[in-house]
């Protein structure tokens, strides 16, 4: 068996901090009031969307979560969907679960998120923290 675990980059909603990784509800495109939108009256952080920079962040390397080995010989395959909040270093500040096939791989993905780097977002030619949606997929090859 092989596997075989794809990282992709797309436009949807979702995020938390990961020093604790609780999964939840993404802001959507037009939700004003959410933290992730830029400008926030609390004079928190500024998060980005994909829409909103110049060049989204990507991953350095390619995201490879751990296949659940009780998923595997069962033979499951799968994919998760979550948001990431990409800090202007290029760490990992957060994630949230948009969709997942299965418990175990969305477990899988936070870990494997937890030591992700990523090239951050750039706008107006400068790094900047935003969210990117990563898409992991989980297949069982011979």
């Amino acid at each position: 068996m092989r596997l075989h675990c794809v990282s992709g980059l797309a436009l949807v909603g979702v995020l938390t901090i990961l020093c604790g990784c609780t999964w939840g509800r993404a802001p959507s495109r037009g939700d004003e009031d959410s933290p992730s939108r830029t400008g926030r009256e609390d004079g928190g952080p500024t998060f980005y969307q994909e829409y909103e920079v110049d060049v989204p962040a990507r991953p350095v390397d390619p995201i490879r979560p751990a296949y659940p080995s009780r998923l595997r010989a069962l033979g499951v395959e799968g994919e998760v969907e979550a948001r990431v909040i990409v800090l202007s270093d290029g760490s990992v500040g957060g994630a949230r679960l948009v969709t997942s096939t299965h418990d175990d791989f969305t477990v899988a993905v936070r870990e494997a998120l937890r030591g992700a780097r990523f090239y951050p977002a750039r706008r107006r030619g400068k790094p900047v923290s935003s969210w990117v949606t990563v898409r992991l997929h989980f297949r069982v090859e011979e």
